[in-house]
């Protein structure tokens, strides 16, 4: 397998064929379950928590430990891992049946500092350079000691796994970021969570799977345990809540997106965890963010997005990646294009989801270079563009081209027409005429004077027919959710923490930024930081 021809090497989030072992997308993913009637109440109008809002029910049984984990995706396994190496008594509680269910089984790997790997290639990214990226990317908007915090352990957490025998392999810098942080993961789902699996298991610890975590157990203000689904009370002093998300949630989505997002992801990530916090006296943060679709974007008639072998089921998908021109509901540009061809996952992942839904439009000359010379070569092969020789993997195919330009203008979400006029009535874009007149001067000139896209990126829309393709946000994952101290101690409407409650991973909204980190893996990278650090902090206690 190249590091040319696959989503691994390009902006990679999983390895070939873990969709199929591990929980999928949307489509063939299991589905969550709706969202509780309490949701409601438990949000409220102000995102405060009311009280009792998830009711208590006494368990017919109970289990006691040390600490209990709610979730095993990458920060529940990380978690669990070192607590019970440490001596604790451990019970994971985890609604999938297994472990190979969650994002953290299809995911591509994370980004991490310090490593084994790093080292061995002469490619070492120390804490301090990481950091000062990643808080200088996010422009004081995290809990700066959090991100450090977290990134401190992101080298022993890849050590770990190494030592578990999780195969993995330190990838180029794929955005041209300055350092190589990516440590792609080879193994399959199963061989990613197994050995963790069976570590924790042979220390002492114990994997309650299909098993739902309804409600943290509060005493006297003070974190008791954990209520579950199955009339099982998991008693214990300490709580980790890592739930994964909320991308299998469209009611939250909406709430703290203004859209819904198509998951990709597991959809078992329904903001529980949240939930169970805000139950508990926490509060919400205010990053909200996704990791969005690098591979190019989704219609609303995308029922499985990827082919085997990582390409979109229908080719017209990956136009998103070219950095064409790009319109909002209404027909007018709203950001460099450019931009997003440079940085799908960030820039990318944040303008689809502000726009709510978006428009790429195409000339007929530049709809056959795609599929001939292939857009990197039709762009001129822009040195500058540092994602452009991977993007090319997306281009639409001759031999597929004409079939899936039908399907997706059966389905809705395209139209060729022979002026833009009438691609303008198709989708209701009534500024559409207007902002095509103004992007074809800038083509003219190669001066985009409205966002200053690179000349290389211009190319008129002149030659009929024309083509326009409406695009609606995806994710890997939801980055955001309730607040926590830097030491991941769930904290209240007063910034206290809550005795007992943490939280690690994409369900606390502290570490976060918005948009989408710049460096890739940032989102697993962060969640295997925060296992590592949330057990050494209990363990420390």
């Amino acid at each position: 397998m190249t590091h040319s021809m696959n989503r691994r090497s390009f902006l990679g989030l999983g390895a070939l064929g873990a969709l199929a072992a591990g929980a999928g997308l949307a489509g063939c993913a299991p589905k969550a379950p709706a969202a509780p009637a309490a949701n409601a109440d438990v949000l409220g109008d102000t995102g405060e928590a009311a009280s009792e809002a998830i009711p208590r029910k006494e368990g017919k049984e109970t289990k006691e430990c040390d600490v209990a984990v709610v979730g095993a995706g990458a920060a529940g396994l990380m978690a669990a891992l070192n607590l019970a190496r440490g001596g604790k008594k451990v019970v994971v509680i985890e609604v999938g049946p297994s472990a190979a269910i969650s994002n953290f089984a299809m995911c591509g790997g994370p980004t991490a500092c310090e490593t084994r790997l790093q080292e061995q290639e002469n490619a070492t990214v120390t804490l301090d350079q990481i950091f000062t990226y990643m808080n200088d990317f996010s422009r004081g908007s995290v809990n700066s000691a959090l991100l450090r915090n977290c990134l401190a352990h992101t080298g022993e957490a890849i050590n770990s796994m190494l030592d578990l025998g999780i195969e993995m392999e330190l990838i180029p810098d794929t955005y041209g970021v300055g350092f190589r942080g990516r440590h792609m993961i080879l193994a399959e789902p199963q061989q990613r969570t197994d050995p963790f699996v069976a570590d924790i298991e042979s220390n002492g610890g114990e994997f309650l799977f299909g098993t739902k975590a309804e409600k943290v157990i509060m005493e006297d203000g003070v974190v008791a345990g954990v209520q579950t689904d199955k009339g099982i009370d998991v008693m214990a002093p300490a709580v980790v809540v890592c739930t994964g998300g909320f991308g299998g949630n469209e009611e939250m989505q909406l709430e703290k997106l203004n859209t819904t997002v198509f998951a990709l992801g597991s959809t078992l990530s329904d903001g529980t965890g949240i939930n169970m916090v805000l139950d508990a006296g926490g509060a919400w943060d205010r990053n909200f963010a996704v990791l969005g679709n690098e591979c190019g974007a989704v219609s609303k008639a995308t029922k499985t997005p990827f082919t085997e072998d990582w390409h979109n089921t229908n080719e017209h998908l990956g136009y998103w990646l070219f950095g064409g021109l790009y319109t909002d509901p209404v027909g007018e540009r709203f950001i460099s294009e450019g931009k997003i061809a440079q940085f799908p996952l960030a820039v990318g992942g944040e303008a689809l989801l502000r726009a709510g839904k978006a428009y790429v439009i195409m000339d007929d000359d530049y709809y056959r270079a795609v599929q001939n010379e292939g857009i990197y070569a039709y762009l001129g092969e822009p040195e500058k563009w540092i994602a452009g020789p991977t993007a090319g993997y997306y281009n639409v195919t001759p031999e597929n081209g004409e079939a899936h330009l039908q399907e997706a203008i059966e389905q809705g979400w395209a139209v060729k027409a022979d002026t833009i006029a009438e691609i303008a009535e198709a989708f209701d874009l009534p500024a559409l005429e207007k902002t095509v007149e103004n992007y074809n001067r800038y083509c003219e000139t190669g001066v985009d004077e409205e966002y200053g896209k690179e000349a290389h990126f211009l190319k008129a829309v002149k030659t009929a027919p024309f083509y326009a393709f409406e695009y609606v946000p995806s994710c890997w994952s939801t980055n955001g959710g309730v607040k926590v101290d830097s030491h991941l101690r769930a904290v209240d409407k007063e910034n206290k923490a809550i005795p007992g409650l943490y939280v690690a991973g994409v369900d606390q909204g502290s570490v976060y930024s918005v948009p989408y980190y710049t460096n890739e893996g940032s989102s697993v990278g962060l969640a295997i930081g925060s296992g590592a650090y949330v057990a050494s902090e209990i363990l420390g206690a």
